[in-house]
């Protein structure tokens, strides 16, 4: 009876306790799940070298600031002696300026800063005409520039001959983007004009985006170009060009090469505006530049304000650990919870307690196929070793050991040979812990050997049916939300473990198993 009362009082706060956090958290602080979703940020780097030869030598170029789409942080510059770095705004745009009076020869420039940006779509009326006139601020917006000629004859047949100049004023854009998208892509080579653009049918994006705007001022709609970087995990020298056009007050993106129409997605970062040359710099200096980016999940600024004193994001992001470490500490409890169903309540036979749960972690970084994958070939590895040295009559510990370097080897081998043969996700099986793969292993051959080759794959199958759903959920946007913002549901969990260490019903399959006895005592 004691046992009893004791277990009822554990369940009462295992599920009291977290019920009132949450509570609390909703009702007082006035926590929602929307502001725990994690937010993608880059950090972007700028490396360029030149060679001063001990004179002077000036570097300018475009750096970014934050506005209503991108928030710019964490700014950061090498410093070099002898070369000052300055920084300041020069009409829309922020320029950065590195000076020298005696700069050496291979003198190495940096400059780095972290990004957020939002992916941006505008709705915009359809029936929404041209105004009679716009703002003297976007004047400049309407009038021919050496690289957009507006004024001259070829533009304005063309814009005649597209439609642009009547209907409602997206019905002109679009008339206009739908031109400019279908003309034929380039890689870049250097500046193309409007004109030379329209004229070869073909361009790469700044011709395009040249010609853009052209269009959209012969026909009435300021429109200015942009310039930026397409944010991506790799080294890049190639930046782009994009359009934004005057639309009900609004500057309203445009990139007809990328084909997105008044939408911009989350890793376009303007470093400018105008018809600008990214970099100028002192002659006969052999200057070179790369920018690298690379994107991480992080909390989002909401979090941070939200209730910082539960705020396990901000605590991870305090200590510089990766956000897909936090995911796998705060799921793995469920998929403890999701292997003791399986085992417990449908009986299904699995390589022990927390491995499939283990193994679906680490499949998130190379997807589930190629997890699974990555896991066969090193279990055949193993089994074919565990053969081969059963015959040298080895110790237990020895082997092991020898086990372990069986796992790494095959580990090595098979993301070597993927990467050559370009299967990216499979050459991830690094991210699998060796235990995992070395304690899976020897448990499938002990199996083998001890209980046959089907009764061994019977179990082979239900870990692998658990690794699978374990992935599902633990994969689950939903839940990882959920868990992050209230990590209290985790005493749930326990009590769900509590509840199910005391299950003493018949296991799913065992009631199928004997289903034909269960109807014959059903029916006497």
């Amino acid at each position: 009876m004691a046992s009893r009362w004791l277990g009822v009082l554990l369940m009462s706060v295992l599920i009291g306790v977290p019920s009132v956090l949450i509570a609390y958290k909703i009702g007082v602080l006035h926590y929602r799940l929307s502001d725990v979703l994690p937010v993608r940020q880059y950090r972007v780097r700028l490396d360029a070298s030149l060679d001063g030869h001990h004179g002077k030598a000036r570097v300018r170029t475009f750096v970014p600031e934050s506005d209503d789409r991108q928030t710019i942080e964490e700014e950061t510059q090498g410093a070099v002696a002898g070369v000052r770095f300055s920084s300041e705004h020069v009409g829309d745009n922020r320029e950065a300026v590195w000076l020298g009076n005696h700069v050496d020869e291979q003198v190495a420039l940096s400059y780095s800063f972290t990004a957020r940006i939002k992916p941006r779509r505008y709705q915009v009326d359809p029936k929404l005409w041209p105004p009679e006139s716009y703002p003297q601020s976007v004047h400049a917006q309407l009038r021919p520039e050496p690289n957009i000629q507006v004024d001259d004859p070829q533009i304005v047949a063309l814009a005649a001959k597209i439609g642009s100049f009547s209907g409602p004023l997206m019905e002109r854009l679009r008339r206009i983007y739908d031109y400019v998208s279908s003309l034929r892509s380039k890689p870049f080579k250097g500046t193309t004009d409007a004109l030379t653009a329209l004229r070869l049918g073909e361009a790469s994006c700044n011709g395009k985006s040249r010609l853009f705007v052209a269009l959209a001022r012969a026909s009435a709609i300021p429109a200015r170009l942009v310039g930026g970087l397409v944010l991506e995990t790799k080294s890049k020298r190639t930046t782009h060009q994009w359009v934004e056009a005057y639309v009900g007050g609004y500057w309203v993106p445009f990139d007809p090469t990328n084909h997105h129409f008044a939408e911009l997605p989350g890793h376009y970062l303007t470093l400018y505006r105008g018809d600008e040359v990214l970099f100028k710099h002192t002659a006969d200096i052999n200057f070179d530049y790369a920018y690298t980016a690379a994107e991480k999940m992080v909390p989002s600024p909401q979090v941070r304000q939200a209730f910082s004193a539960f705020n396990v994001w901000d605590l991870f992001a305090r200590l510089g650990l990766p956000f897909s470490l936090l995911k796998t500490v705060l799921m793995l409890p469920i998929g403890a919870l999701i292997v003791v169903l399986f085992r417990n309540v449908i009986g299904m036979p699995t390589f022990g307690t927390f491995l499939p749960a283990l193994i679906a972690a680490a499949a998130s970084e190379t997807g589930i196929a190629w997890g699974i994958a990555s896991l066969l070939i090193v279990m055949l590895c193993v089994v074919i070793a565990r053969r081969v040295i059963h015959h040298f009559g080895l110790l237990h510990s020895p082997t092991l050991a020898i086990l372990l370097a069986v796992v790494v080897v095959a580990m090595l081998a098979t993301g070597l040979l993927a990467d050559r043969v370009g299967l990216t996700s499979l050459a991830r099986i690094s991210y699998f812990p060796i235990a995992v793969l070395a304690i899976a292993s020897e448990r499938f051959y002990l199996a083998l050997v001890e209980q046959g080759v089907a009764k061994a794959l019977k179990q082979l199958s239900g870990t692998l049916v658990v690794v699978l759903s374990c992935y599902l959920l633990m994969g689950s946007l939903a839940i990882q939300v959920l868990v992050s913002a209230f990590p209290e549901v985790l005493l749930l969990v326990v009590a769900a473990n509590v509840y199910l260490g005391r299950w003493v019903g018949m296991r799913l399959f065992e009631w199928w198993r004997f289903r034909h006895v269960l109807s014959e005592e059903a029916r006497a």
